[in-house]
């Protein structure tokens, strides 16, 4: 057998004919890499008929594809990626390596067109052609019979045209990101019996969501189809429940930054999902509360759309608990050779997943699914207030509510979310005080409750005390605490423009005046048409003396307060009292001063 690896390597192992060689063109390196400072003594490995696995990757050259390459017929394996390479690749380069099963020239800077003989390579199973600069159309005729790829990475080129479905049978994971394919998605492309993980995000790929609804066995995993331009509504509820394959495989869905319609009620469906991006379209109508069935879910985001209604309260029982033996880590292709072993996961295909939160917008890389788990709602039409149950979620990281009508309080139950870092409650109309269970939250990192109607003090202790005054801007009736740690309120609870409106407020003083007039009058119906009435009268003129009627009018913090007063000397006075809040009729034996009185009758 024979090895020979020129990048970060822990092992070497040569065949014996070649240790000559590393000693007349090899320099030893103390990091345990091996490098070539002389490149004319690579074409000497052309004699070697054993090598198999050939690893020049990350020497930096800058050179064309080494020719030369294409005469070693026994290579299994070849990298050269991370090398800055430059040039097309030729056809007569890789034409006679039909023993070729794994090639890797990613992160360089190839370019022009693919040959139409690198496709034809009887065993080759894994390629990745990712960071180029390649264009035109895969070289795959439409009526050629299947190829042997399994794996196939083309991402981030120029590729262009459409997809020779027919052509990929074998395919179990094909990353097309970031290209310039276009036209409408084959039905028949969903229909491949081995494929696991589908990447064409960010082409320019239109029309309708393509899923195929016949019985035939579906094993998709991983689905990302983020910004194209594709439209229309998601197939019906009924149709996603005869999905039984994607039910039981899909566990991420990503269609962000498309033009999808309709509502969300048949994601419910989707048993095993962890990963669920549907932000950047135009679904509407409520969120269901069957999606509180997928307990697996690790990252939601619903943003930017259309959605309204009430956010339901059972989203508090999805756990948003990962680990590393979830079904997520699990490999989705595993390839081996005799002389080495080589598996593309579900957990590398997910590289290129993004999830906003902090304020931004975040890839992240091989620990995603176990240091993110997040919801996104924000930018949708959603109201009510923001359920208290949200606060069972202790081991949630990220949670964004931004621009929408939220009304009511902050929940105190927010305290609860132990492990939360990024929180956003901006652009809503909450109102009340900031709960200081708040300030117990020791993982946060990012908060706003700016552009809401929050009144009180602001809290200054534990990571609240972090936030500049951009978190909180634009509360009109949020104070911060002053240097002496009083927050500096008003003693009157009613706010000094508030008051002045209620002095100076006309309809008041109407309502009042009419009031006033009905009290009157009833009060001279009472005493002259009901029987006793008429004989509290009669007993108040049979007197000698004089008897008259006071009518008072006090303002008393705001409020309008009338005093009928029917006062006779010898029998004291009689008090009929109208309030806001009450109407009583009192008897006083004698009374000094009558204040502030008109005499009315």
């Amino acid at each position: 057998m024979g090895i020979i690896v020129f990048g970060p390597i822990s092992l070497v192992t040569v065949h014996a004919s070649l240790i000559l060689w590393l000693l007349r063109g090899g320099e030893g390196c103390p990091t345990g890499n091996l490098v070539f400072s002389d490149e004319s003594a690579l074409p000497g490995l052309v004699g070697l008929a054993k090598l198999r696995y050939l690893d020049i990757s990350g020497n930096m050259w800058g050179v064309g594809f080494p020719e030369f390459i294409g005469e070693i017929v026994s290579l299994e394996v070849l990298a050269l990626n991370y090398n800055n390479m430059t040039g097309d690749l030729p056809g007569s380069a890789v034409k006679n390596l039909r023993n070729l099963r794994q090639l890797n020239m990613s992160w360089n800077r190839f370019d022009g067109n693919l040959p139409e003989s690198l496709f034809s390579l009887p065993h080759l199973k894994i390629l990745d052609l990712a960071r180029n600069n390649f264009g035109g159309h895969i070289p795959i005729s439409s009526s050629s019979g299947p190829i042997s790829l399994e794996v196939l990475d083309l991402s981030i080129n120029f590729f262009n045209g459409t997809l020779p479905v027919r052509a990929f049978k074998n395919i179990r994971s094909l990353n097309l990101a970031i290209n310039q394919f276009s036209g409408s998605l084959s039905v028949s492309l969903f229909a491949l019996p081995h494929l696991k993980f589908l990447d064409l995000s960010h082409n320019n790929f239109e029309g309708r969501f393509p899923i195929n609804m016949s019985s035939k066995q579906m094993p998709l995993e991983v689905l990302n189809l983020m910004g194209n331009n594709m439209s229309g509504a998601l197939p019906t509820e009924r149709a996603f429940g005869n999905l039984l394959n994607l039910r039981e495989f899909l566990i991420a869905l990503d269609i962000t930054q498309n033009q999808f319609t309709g509502n969300l009620h048949w994601v419910h469906y989707l048993d095993n999902i962890r990963l669920l991006l549907l932000g950047g379209n135009k679904f509407e109508g409520q969120i269901t509360p069957k999606l509180c069935k997928l307990l697996y879910l690790r990252i939601i985001d619903l943003s930017h759309n259309r959605l309204s209604g009430s956010l339901p309260e059972c989203i508090a029982n999805i756990s948003f608990i990962g680990a590393t033996d979830d079904q997520i880590f699990q490999l989705v292709h595993e390839a081996s050779l005799e002389s080495y072993s080589y598996s593309y996961s579900t957990l590398y295909a997910l590289r290129s997943f993004s999830f906003a939160t902090k304020g931004n917008i975040y890839t992240y890389g091989r620990s995603f699914f176990v240091s993110m788990s997040g919801i996104d709602l924000s930018a949708n039409m959603l109201n009510g207030e923001i359920p208290w149950e949200l606060g069972n979620l202790s081991h949630i990281k990220s949670l964004n509510l931004s621009y929408n009508f939220f009304v009511g309080p902050i929940p105190t139950t927010f305290g609860g979310m132990e492990e939360i870092e990024s929180l956003d409650l901006s652009h809503n109309e909450l109102s009340g005080p900031i709960p200081w269970q708040l300030t117990q939250l020791s993982s946060l990192g990012v908060f706003s409750v700016a552009y809401n109607n929050l009144s009180g003090c602001i809290p200054n202790s534990g990571q609240l005390g972090s936030f500049g005054m951009d978190s909180y801007q634009d509360n009109i009736n949020l104070q911060n605490i002053t240097q002496g740690k009083m927050c500096a309120l008003d003693r009157d609870p009613v706010p000094q423009e508030d008051a002045a409106e209620t002095y100076g407020d006309p309809v008041l003083y109407a309502i009042t005046a009419a009031a006033f007039v009905l009290a009157f009058w009833a009060t001279v119906g009472f005493s002259f048409c009901h029987p006793y009435g008429r004989s509290v009268v009669l007993k108040l003129y049979s007197v000698e003396r004089e008897k008259k009627i006071f009518v008072c009018i006090h303002k008393i913090l705001g409020l309008i307060e009338i005093s009928f007063w029917m006062c006779n000397v010898n029998y004291g006075y009689f008090l009929v009292y109208i309030s806001t809040h009450n109407v009583q009729v009192l008897y006083f034996k004698s009374i000094s001063v009558v204040p502030d009185c008109i005499i009315f009758l």
